[in-house]
């Protein structure tokens, strides 16, 4: 009988901090590449030159996803993430391995820029 009542209240602390994970401030994490990560000023990188190069274990946090886009000749780029770490901001690809408390970060379970 006393577990029915722990139950409800442990899944609305579940749900809370689910929330307050994707809605405030977004995924603490650690970059999990051994190579070195660029990170763009923008989502799409065509033309530009990474503003840092983040490495192993930096800690960001991934705050949105933003989707690849193509057009219709077929030209474009992948999907991202919007990261801040210390220092700055930017867009690293989606493809990058990050790890936090709840595993491996993925685009499911980051919200959309």
């Amino acid at each position: 009988m006393k577990n029915k009542g722990r139950t409800p209240l442990a899944l609305a602390a579940v749900a809370l901090a689910t929330v307050g994970l994707t809605g405030c401030g977004g995924i603490e994490g650690k970059i999990g590449n051994y190579d070195r990560v660029p990170v763009w000023e923008n989502a799409d990188p065509k033309g530009q030159q990474p503003i840092a190069r983040l490495t192993i274990l930096t800690p960001v946090t991934v705050e949105c996803h933003e989707p690849g886009k193509v057009d219709a000749q077929g030209m474009g780029y992948g999907g991202s993430y919007k990261v801040s770490y210390e220092g700055g901001s930017g867009y690293i690809d989606d493809s990058t391995s990050i790890m936090s408390d709840g595993g491996e970060v993925s685009p499911e379970r980051v919200p959309e820029c």
